[in-house]
């Protein structure tokens, strides 16, 4: 990929304030000609721990989510694919999580998107997720 350091659109963003936790690079956005890639926004506290409830992660994620796409220059409409990975998803936690997401993000008109239950995620988190915007 050749950025400009001159381009401030092709530039790096990193989401400021970012949960905590040491070695992991937290929603690093970068533009790709007309689309933004996000990864890694976890469903933590600011100061990186793990919310009490499941559906407090979601809606921490998503707030993140929100928030990266918006320092791109984005917003969740513009997103044309995303990735959610839950920790011990259960019939439960899809259903809470589903709940989040319509009421945060709408039901009507959803991207491209993966759902994978997985073992564990960094730092404790319950939730993660990556998407791809074409603003």
């Amino acid at each position: 990929m050749s950025a400009s350091a001159a381009d401030p659109a092709d530039a790096r963003i990193v989401r400021n304030p970012a949960p905590v936790y040491p070695g992991i690079s937290d929603s690093v956005r970068v533009r790709a000609g007309e689309l933004v890639f996000v990864s890694g926004v976890v469903g933590l506290e600011d100061d990186g721990s793990a919310p009490a409830s499941f559906e407090r992660a979601v809606e921490l994620a998503y707030a993140g989510l929100r928030r990266a796409l918006a320092a791109a220059g984005a917003a969740p409409e513009d997103i044309v694919r995303v990735g959610v990975y839950i920790a011990g998803l259960d019939q439960e936690k899809l259903v809470s999580w589903r709940a989040v997401r319509d009421r945060i993000m709408g039901g009507d008109d959803l991207p491209a998107s993966t759902l994978l239950g997985v073992q564990s995620l960094v730092g404790g988190a319950a939730i993660e997720i990556d998407a791809v915007a074409a603003p």
